[in-house]
This record gives structure tokens, C-alpha cells and sequence, in this order.
């Protein structure tokens, strides 16, 4: 694999949605967010003004958490915080979907909540996080076609947030996983990017993943991985 650094800080969504983030979080965030050039700045909505202030001049997008952490928000609320993201300054949306819909059949009920945000923001990317922990891969595969179906821009693989719940299961399958990137990919091939997110804290994890297929790594330790890549391999790897 062949990478140079520029391009792989472009493919990091550096995160701050941690829910007791204050005004200075923000500020240093947006401060390393430059530093460092990365794709995308992600934070809940609530921030979204403050990032977009102090990112303006930059290419680098500012993505909105939808209906964060669990997805089970009812699907009108869910557009209206993507259309007031928007217009806040979020230039694209990571939705979670409604996880037990999907585990329950219900795939129209998950479509109808991908699309409604998918047209409340137009032209804006989509990024619709299926939540594989709680998923088998059948429902890996289904929640990948339907957001496909629904217009959207990405799956993402998860949330990071959902390690206690599925730790109370002793569940193998927590945050990114290799195996669910390459199968996410399968399904949706070129026609939707994919994006790995959860527990993602290592240069070697997220270039595994990279080399599975993910188009964007998602992490709240983009500087670290940009140092491990500066001193393992300099500018370039390859």
C-alpha cells in the first residue's frame, strides 16, 4: 500500500462528541483539526456554530452527530436536527439508524429514516452508521442496501459509543472490526464509500482497516496516528 502522509490525515474524521466538551474542548480541537488538515471535524450539534467559526477559510468538513448515540429518535426529529445542522454550518451528517427497526424486520421504517435526512440536507454527504456490534451479518448486509437505496453517502461501522452495552453481552464485535469493512464494502462496492469508526487508537489498526477498504477512519486519536505515521515512516509509506 502506498500513502503519503497528506493523504492519509485526509482520510482521518478527527471527533470530539464527547457530551461534557466545553467551549475551550472546542476551541483547542479546532486548533489541532488545522494543525494537522485533517477531512473532517465531527461534534455534535451543538457545536456545530462554534467549529464552523473557527474552521471558516478551510476545506475541511464539519459533520453533525444525528440522533447520537443510540438511533432511536423519532424519524422527524432526526431531519429536523440534520436541516438545523446544516444551516448551522455542518457541510455533512454521520446519522445513526434505527438500530432495532433494522434487527426487527422492519427495513421500511430504516429507509424512511435514512431518506428523510438524506433529502432535508440536499447535496450534503450522508453518513449512515449501522451500529454493527449489535448486528449479525445479515443485517450488516440489509442495513448497508437499504442506505444505499436511501440515497445516502457512507456507512459508517459504528458510533464508538456503544462499548458498555455490548461488553454487558461479552460481545466479540465492538467499534471497527476488519471483517465488518470488508463485508460493508462487498455489499455496497463503488457506489458508497465506508467508513470505520470505534475503538480505532493504533497507525497498525488503521491501516489495517484502510487497506480493507474504509475511505475514512473516524477517531478522537487522529494526532497520535499522524505522529506514529511521521516516525515510522516519514512522509510516506510505500
Amino acid at each position: 500500500m502506498q500513502l503519503n502522509i497528506c493523504d492519509f490525515a485526509k482520510m482521518i474524521e478527527f471527533s470530539l462528541v464527547r457530551p461534557d466538551a466545553t467551549e475551550e474542548d472546542i476551541k483547542e480541537f479546532c486548533c489541532i483539526i488545522r494543525e494537522n488538515n485533517f477531512a473532517t471535524a465531527c461534534v455534535n450539534p451543538a457545536n456545530v456554530p462554534l467549529t464552523a467559526e473557527l474552521l471558516r477559510g478551510t476545506d475541511i468538513g464539519i459533520s453533525a452527530s444525528i440522533g447520537f448515540p443510540f438511533g432511536a429518535h423519532i424519524a422527524e426529529v432526526k431531519i429536523l436536527e440534520a436541516k438545523r445542522a446544516t444551516e448551522m454550518g455542518a457541510t455533512q451528517i454521520d446519522m445513526v439508524i434505527n438500530i432495532g427497526a433494522l434487527k426487527s424486520g422492519k427495513d421500511k421504517i430504516v429507509f424512511e429514516d435514512i431518506r428523510g435526512v438524506v433529502e432535508a440536507v440536499k447535496d450534503f454527504p450522508v453518513k449512515v452508521i449501522l451500529e454493527n456490534g449489535f448486528l449479525n451479518n445479515q443485517e450488516k448486509v440489509r442495513g448497508c442496501r437499504i442506505a444505499k437505496e436511501a440515497g445516502a453517502s457512507f456507512v459508517k461501522t459504528s458510533t464508538g459509543v456503544e462499548s458498555k452495552y455490548l461488553l454487558e453481552r461479552n460481545s466479540e464485535s465492538i467499534g471497527a472490526t476488519v471483517k465488518d469493512v470488508k463485508l460493508m464494502k462487498k455489499t455496497v462496492g463503488n457506489k458508497l464509500k465506508v467508513k470505520a469508526s470505534g475503538r480505532i487508537h493504533t497507525l497498525d489498526f488503521a491501516l489495517e482497516l484502510i487497506k480493507a477498504g474504509a475511505d475514512r477512519v473516524g477517531t478522537s486519536k487522529g494526532p497520535q496516528l499522524i505522529r506514529e505515521f511521521k516516525e515510522r515512516f516519514g512522509d510516506s509509506l510505500g
